[in-house]
């Protein structure tokens, strides 16, 4: 059998047997790693195995600054002041206070970076509401974990910044062709929400809330922490004033001013931020090495040149293969968590992207969107388990709840995909020449 399959099937083998037997991500990546190192250069090669490059990049460093911002908005309920404030402008469409779950994830999305943060927050404020009033479950459940997902496409995301150290792209246009499919998402999402309700109004209450200048103003008013953090982050990395680690240093500091304005500042609160933001960004930095170990493994044996000469003579339009892709993706996402399933094949389907055409900015938007879908699918997604320790629902509820919006996420991309100026508008638009 050729040698690149050979080290593919074996490396790929043992990594899915360790997952299915709930070794850790970062180990079940790291051993098939090890052990294709071990097939490609023997013993004298396993010196040189650990990708030190990879954890060793300062535009990581934004990772746990956004993480600790995130937990500091979270323990100084300004997560709370969003939800409600939101509420207001929404809650009186059809649908009532679903539509609040999807726009309050999106706002919380701006300055999280996380999807699980932002669907553990926001579902902590809403599931009880919910079903005190009287909303249908599995819809309110579904809106959550799909909304969450707007934490890594709506920036700042972790993802986003990981790909474009992965890719050598500007995390600056990442972010910025992550705004416009983040809301077109968002109203998918509420679109579908307004005309599943108006079809079967017994799936929710009508809400007495009603839309007016005056409580539209006070709302406004409450979202203040969001448009000082929107200022410096977007205004920052967009106005070339800061680098996106610059611009995340400077927002932590601020969401600690914000806490204190608040009256919600103390030494608990900041004990417990930084330990959040410590324990996930070991767990993102783990999963990298982890990763990198099995990605490298894999471009030492060749899988790379071989799955880019393999597409150059198979045929296929440069369409089809991005579909190919887009399908390994979604497989992976089953099984694998964001960041691991990008590192893992950054070595092989960013070249071929590359060679294929296509803009690395657009693609780096176009996984993200397929990130989001594999955190709403069984059997491994987050953003499931997260609204099922929350609610104490059976999981099956929130994946049957969920999978509508796993349609609407198909739209988007098949959207980005046939407009790809969708993605590409405001980078060229703010970065250009």
């Amino acid at each position: 059998m050729n040698g690149p399959i050979s080290i593919m099937l074996v490396a790929f083998g043992v990594m899915f047997f360790l997952m299915a037997i709930r070794v850790k991500i970062a180990v079940a990546l790291a051993i098939p790693g090890v052990i294709g190192y071990y097939l490609v250069v023997g013993d004298a090669g396993l010196s040189t195995m650990i990708p030190f490059n990879t954890a060793n990049n300062f535009v990581l460093t934004a990772v746990p600054l956004f993480i600790f911002m995130g937990a500091i908005l979270v323990n100084s309920g300004a997560s709370s002041m969003i939800y409600t404030s939101v509420s207001q402008f929404v809650a009186w469409a059809p649908g009532g206070l679903l539509h609040s779950n999807i726009a309050g994830c999106a706002l919380f999305a701006s300055v999280s970076g996380s999807s699980p943060a932002t669907a553990a927050t926001i579902g902590t404020v809403a599931i009880p509401e919910m079903k005190k009033r009287g909303y249908d479950v599995n819809l309110t459940l579904g809106t959550i974990a799909a909304g969450g997902t707007l934490g890594i496409l709506i920036p700042p995301s972790i993802n986003m910044i990981v790909y474009g150290m992965l890719a050598q792209s500007s995390v600056g246009q990442l972010f910025a062709g992550g705004v416009l499919p983040g809301i077109l998402l968002s109203g998918l999402f509420m679109a579908y929400i307004a005309i599943h309700v108006m079809l079967y109004p017994t799936l929710a209450p009508k809400e007495t809330v009603r839309f007016s200048v005056k409580s539209s103003t006070l709302a406004l008013v409450n979202l203040w922490p969001l448009f000082v953090l929107g200022v410096i982050i977007f205004g920052g990395i967009f106005g070339g004033i800061m680098t996106p680690t610059e611009a995340a240093a400077v927002a932590s500091a601020t969401a600690i001013l914000i806490s204190m304005i608040l009256r919600k500042f103390n030494m608990r609160m900041l004990i417990t931020s930084l330990s959040k933001a410590a324990e996930t960004t070991c767990m993102v930095l783990f999963i990298i090495i982890g990763a990198s170990i099995l990605s490298s493994a894999l471009a030492r044996g060749g899988v790379p040149q071989f799955v880019i000469q393999w597409a150059a003579d198979s045929g296929f339009s440069r369409w089809t293969l991005l579909s190919f892709v887009y399908l390994l993706y979604i497989f992976l996402g089953c099984f694998i968590d964001p960041i691991s399933m990008l590192v893992l094949t950054a070595s092989t389907v960013i070249p071929l992207i590359a060679a294929l055409g296509f803009d690395l900015v657009w693609f780096g938007v176009s996984y993200v969107v397929l990130a989001e879908m594999g955190m709403i699918t069984p059997p491994m997604g987050i953003n499931l388990f997260v609204i099922q320790g929350i609610s104490k629902t059976p999981i099956s509820r929130v994946t049957a709840g969920s999978f509508p919006f796993f349609i609407m996420m198909c739209v988007c991309l098949a959207l980005m995909t046939i407009f790809p100026s969708i993605v590409m508008f405001l980078p060229q638009l703010i970065f250009a020449p």
